[in-house]
């Protein structure tokens, strides 16, 4: 399925918000669409204050996100890279880590560019 590469420093929310989830170092540096490295299967999403009402369901808030779509055709360095199928304000193919249900984040300010597939 194709879809538009994601990046280093695209803005992104878990499903409770304000958490903002960030990729904190890219894995590579070299590939780029616009200033910003592409992301791989290989980068860790990181949630940071989320507000997922952890207290009164006895469940933790999330802490990061595994994504789920990844390209079959566009490597970087042997890693496939990873896809968001629609554009900005949309979910992202990708579960948080930690709460139940697992909740797709948002993605909300991305390159518009660049396709993979």
């Amino acid at each position: 399925m194709p879809g538009l590469l994601l990046h280093y420093g695209a803005l992104m929310m878990c499903a409770h918000p304000p958490g903002l989830v960030t990729i904190p170092a890219p894995v590579q540096q070299r590939v780029l669409v616009g200033p910003h490295p592409v992301a791989t299967s290989a980068d860790t999403f990181l949630v940071a204050g989320c507000s997922f009402p952890a207290a009164t369901l006895g469940a933790p808030p999330c802490t990061s996100i595994v994504w789920l779509h990844t390209s079959t055709r566009v490597f970087v360095n042997g890693l496939p890279v990873l896809l968001q199928p629609g554009p900005p304000g949309s979910p992202g193919p990708a579960m948080g880590v930690g709460t139940p249900p697992p909740n797709p984040p948002l993605v909300q300010v991305m390159q518009l560019r660049v396709r993979g597939m």
